[in-house]
Order: C-alpha cells, then sequence, then structure tokens
C-alpha cells in the first residue's frame, strides 16, 4: 500500500530538489575552494562557498617532506596525514552537504605512482600531491563525484555570482557543479 500521495509528493520534491544542487572543489595543495550550486550556467544558484584548509602548512606538501624522511617511516606517516586530512574534509563538507547528491572536483584524471618513483622526481612529488588532495576531497563528499578537467570549463561564462570569496578557483567549483547538475 506504501505512503500516502500526499507524502509521496512532498518526498518527490525533495528529491528534485536534491538532485538541483551539487558541490563543485577546486583543489589546491591541501586546500579546496568549495562551492555548492545550483540552477544553471544562465542563472546559478550558489549555496554555499567557502575555503576548506585540511592541513597546516608543516605538512600540506606531504610528498615534498616525504622525500626528506626516513624511507621506512614515508608510507605509515603518508597514512596518517591522509587520515588526518580526510578527517578534516569530512568535518569541514558536512555542513555543505545538505540536499547535494553528486559532486564535481576540478582536477586532472590520473594515479599515484609507486611511491619510490614519486619520491625519484620532483615533478612526480607534485602530481602526487595533486592526486593525493584529490582523492581525499572525492572521499570526503561521500557522494558521487566525477572529475572535470580544469582546462575544460571557461571562468567568463560564469561571472560574479557570489560574494567574496570568489576568484579563479571559485568560479572553476561552480562551473563544475553547474555541469554536473546539467549532463
Amino acid at each position: 500500500m506504501g505512503r500516502p500521495a500526499t507524502q509521496r509528493r512532498a518526498n518527490a520534491g525533495a528529491e528534485c530538489r536534491a538532485i538541483q544542487r551539487a558541490i563543485g572543489i577546486s583543489v589546491h595543495t591541501g586546500w579546496g575552494a568549495c562551492v555548492v550550486a545550483g540552477g544553471s550556467l544562465r542563472k546559478p544558484e550558489i549555496f554555499s562557498n567557502s575555503v576548506i584548509e585540511l592541513l597546516d602548512d608543516a605538512e600540506r606538501f606531504c610528498y615534498h617532506r616525504a622525500a626528506g624522511m626516513n624511507p621506512v617511516l614515508v608510507q605509515e606517516w603518508l597514512t596518517r596525514i591522509r587520515a588526518q586530512a580526510l578527517a578534516r574534509a569530512r568535518s569541514e563538507l558536512l555542513p555543505q552537504m545538505q540536499d547535494v547528491r553528486i559532486g564535481a572536483i576540478v582536477a586532472k584524471d590520473g594515479t599515484i605512482p609507486d611511491l619510490q618513483a614519486v619520491l625519484a622526481s620532483h615533478m612526480r612529488i607534485h602530481s602526487a600531491e595533486g592526486f593525493f588532495y584529490r582523492d581525499v576531497f572525492r572521499e570526503a563528499c561521500q557522494i558521487p563525484c566525477r572529475l572535470v578537467a580544469p582546462g575544460s570549463l571557461d571562468i567568463t561564462a560564469i561571472g560574479k555570482a557570489a560574494t567574496r570569496p570568489w576568484g579563479r578557483d571559485q568560479k572553476l567549483a561552480a562551473l563544475a557543479a553547474l555541469q554536473v547538475i546539467n549532463e
């Protein structure tokens, strides 16, 4: 028999609203610009706009720091730092995730290579840090998240849609969120 028709309609409306919001996160080393957006590119609605710092300056360049550590301690230290960053991301994202069912992470696609290969190359260290924080934010969202390449977004398309901070990173995050809503 199920729920009364009025309750079904109310729940259907809530589900509709939920689908219309997405979180976009523009990832950097140790932090991310997070924007919850809805609507369309033509008429965007910004529900939240924040910068989340995951680790302090001493730890945020985690692979750079790992390169100077005793190799025996590196993996355990990176695991601990990741757990710390993940806990912070979940804590900071939780209040923003109401009615959000999909996310977009503005970052490059790829995987972190073998740890020894990463630590042997400064360029790989930078890439590994990007992938590290991208993956932390993706897991912290606890919803399906799509990767959106930064170069695929045109920040001039969004203009001024929110109050400060509203720079390049916030625009990228909002555009990515709007893109996944309207796919």
